[in-house]
């Protein structure tokens, strides 16, 4: 029986490109902003770019903001990317402090504080924290565009770090049924679809 992923919808873009990359993989997806069909879902992706507090505040007029730690309680897989991936913490320090969805302990900082130039756009490389959970070990540079950065207070979920000179990041996590990247794997050619669908692959998502 085919598996579905629901892509969430709350007005912040980049919906076309990863619900084309879950195609390709042959995944059957929907994109949504309604909470029943999430749930009733068996993976999700919590994709966008843009403003965290932005972000927010659309997460919760539409009460997504529940649903996804609903999701996460039950158990099933959540993929988060971007400004998705930055929500998942605590806060962020964008415009102001803004209260994230807290589902991973942590802060989102501004690259800019630590002198990089922001926003920070191009291909860099993963840095595995734990070699035996590496999947790409040559020519592994993945897109980035963004401003601001996770600092997850739990080292031990990071599963990657990158690399800006001399200033190194949180470029991913892995935590429970939860992968969250900085970067855009949808966007990052064959070695980004192979990370996309090895995280499905190995919580049991199922393809058409």
């Amino acid at each position: 029986m085919k598996n579905k992923i629901s892509i969430v919808d709350y007005n912040a873009g980049n919906l076309f490109s990863i619900n084309n990359a879950l195609k390709k993989l042959g995944y059957h997806t929907e994109v949504t902003d309604q909470p029943n069909t999430i749930l009733d879902s068996d993976a999700i992706v919590i994709p966008g770019v843009g403003s965290f507090k932005a972000a927010m505040k659309i997460l919760k007029k539409k009460k997504l903001d529940k649903v996804i730690l609903h999701f996460f309680k039950i158990n099933k897989p959540i993929l988060g990317i971007c400004l998705g991936f930055q929500l998942l913490f605590s806060k962020s320090e964008e415009f102001g402090l803004t209260n994230g969805l807290n589902l991973i302990e942590g802060n989102i900082k501004s690259l800019a504080k630590f002198k990089i130039k922001s926003p920070n756009i191009g291909w860099y490389k993963l840095i595995f924290k734990n070699n035996k959970k590496k999947i790409i070990t040559k020519n592994n540079f993945y897109y980035f565009v963004h401003s601001f950065f996770a600092e997850p207070k739990n080292k031990n979920i990071i599963f990657s770090y990158t690399k800006i000179g001399n200033f190194k990041f949180c470029s991913s996590i892995l935590y429970k049924n939860v992968y969250g990247t900085q970067f855009h794997p949808e966007k990052s050619g064959a070695k980004g679809l192979l990370l996309i669908d090895k995280f499905f692959i190995d919580n049991g998502i199922q393809k058409i």
